[in-house]
């Protein structure tokens, strides 16, 4: 393993179009497909109409790619591909649907799981299991996910946004305890209950940080993941700090979908954003971030390429602010003499340092390598000085508390450098439906 594994930014080759891929209908938003076309996968894995039968089942563990979105998606692991969503579309199973299964106490699938086509209904993104933008509905009269009626949960939220005014303590109430699987399936028989999509609704009824908190839980950890990269590039100026966390440290797998979800929302290349609104060194860092192709986990260390590492690191680093090398041998430095952090703010200033900071302390050897400590400073890093910081304390919390194991390190590491605790720190911080809202999540009860 060498540093792009240690680090998680590492410099990638270019990426190139694969001439083989020829969608001859590709998917267009809005625009329904001929039901009359079917589709087969030859080996080379391109998608052919045939008009034989249904489609045969094919596994996968991510969306599609999208037409046209080279250059800039970054090289996904190799993987079997699922059924792209026109195919999807047009597609109907003559087997039963079968829900998604999940732990009775948590609501939490533990695994990917398929319906009775092995068309996947859920996937892994940023460590969680969460419901896949490309899996068709269920078949009317269905749950969607195993034991989870959704129809309680959608009568109350309705009830708290009849009229002119809202009942917020019930939308805490209820939103605040839906996991993301749960969430989605609530979502699609909101829709078709009430004619007007969750979000929207939610939307309309609430505003400022509580409201985006709402709109946070809501959409979900990959739809709200790409809307905050939105956000973050759109318009004037950049968000840095927000791109960063969105982009560095992250694996291949959840760069990939960021980018094809992206693209599907936006239709536009996320590198191609990033070109536009950045430039210079901190332009290919985000760049060399997102098409980086990483290891896995459990990739074994090859520690002669870490002792490389080191050596580029010394010989292009220090004494020598601004070098690209210096990017390519950080994460090998880190690992052998764990003071990078020191080299870092002595070579680099603003945006630049702040992101390799932010992937420095994620892996340092005296915290917990998993990026909690860091994690727990910078929702502090939201609350410290005058003011509060309200976006990135919102996005935080609710990025933070999806993962509802990792969150309580997160609570108990913030306890241990602060020697407060997250509640009272932010109940001190915020105020009315807002407060109550953060508070909720952090308690998760």
């Amino acid at each position: 393993m060498s540093y792009s594994q240690v680090l998680s930014v590492g410099l990638s080759d270019s990426l190139i179009d694969d001439p083989s891929f020829q969608d001859p209908n590709p998917p267009q938003p809005g625009v329904p497909m001929n039901p009359s076309t079917q589709y087969t996968t030859p080996t080379h894995g391109a998608y052919t109409s045939s008009a034989q039968g249904p489609p045969p089942p094919i596994p996968g563990n991510r969306p599609p790619p999208i037409p046209g979105n080279r250059p800039g998606v970054p090289t996904a692991p190799a993987a079997p591909m699922p059924v792209p969503q026109h195919i999807l579309n047009n597609h109907t199973a003559d087997a039963p649907f079968i829900p998604i299964p999940v732990h009775a106490a948590s609501g939490h699938a533990s695994a990917q799981s398929t319906n009775a086509d092995n068309i996947l209904l859920t996937i892994v993104y940023n460590g969680l299991v969460v419901p896949n933008p490309r899996a068709p509905p269920p078949p009317y009269g269905n749950l969607k996910v195993q034991g989870y009626n959704p129809l309680v949960d959608a009568e109350t939220i309705m009830n708290a946004c009849k009229g002119f005014g809202t009942d917020e303590a019930a939308l805490i109430k209820t939103l605040t305890k839906i996991v993301p699987l749960k969430m989605d399936a609530l979502a699609d028989f909101y829709v078709s209950k009430y004619g007007q999509r969750l979000v929207d609704h939610i939307d309309k009824k609430t505003r400022s940080w509580f409201g985006m908190g709402l709109h946070g839980l809501v959409t979900g950890p990959l739809a709200w993941d790409v809307e905050l990269l939105h956000e973050a590039v759109d318009g004037v100026g950049t968000d840095e700090d927000l791109l960063t966390e969105l982009i560095i440290d992250r694996s291949s797998d959840d760069l990939y979908r960021l980018s094809v979800e992206y693209k599907y929302k936006y239709g536009s290349d996320l590198s191609v954003k990033i070109r536009d609104d950045l430039s210079g060194q901190t332009e290919k860092l985000y760049l060399i971030a997102l098409n980086a192709r990483r290891p896995t986990e459990s990739t074994p260390i090859d520690y002669t390429l870490v002792d490389k590492d080191i050596l580029d690191l010394f010989n292009a680093g220090q004494g020598k602010r601004g070098r690209n090398e210096f990017l390519g041998s950080v994460g090998g430095y880190g690992a052998k003499y764990r003071s990078l952090t020191k080299v870092i703010k002595s070579e680099f200033t603003g945006h630049m340092r702040a992101s390799l900071l932010f992937a420095v302390e994620g892996v340092k050897p005296k915290r917990d390598q998993r990026g909690i400590w860091r994690d727990a400073k910078m929702i502090d890093k939201a609350m410290v000085g005058f003011g509060t910081r309200d976006k990135q304390l919102v996005y935080r919390i609710v990025r933070a508390q999806w993962d509802r194991e990792r969150f309580v390190a997160i609570k108990e590491a913030y306890h241990r450098r602060t020697g407060k605790t997250l509640e009272s720190r932010v109940k001190s911080e915020t105020s009315g439906d807002y407060q109550k809202l953060m508070l909720a999540l952090i308690k998760g009860d």
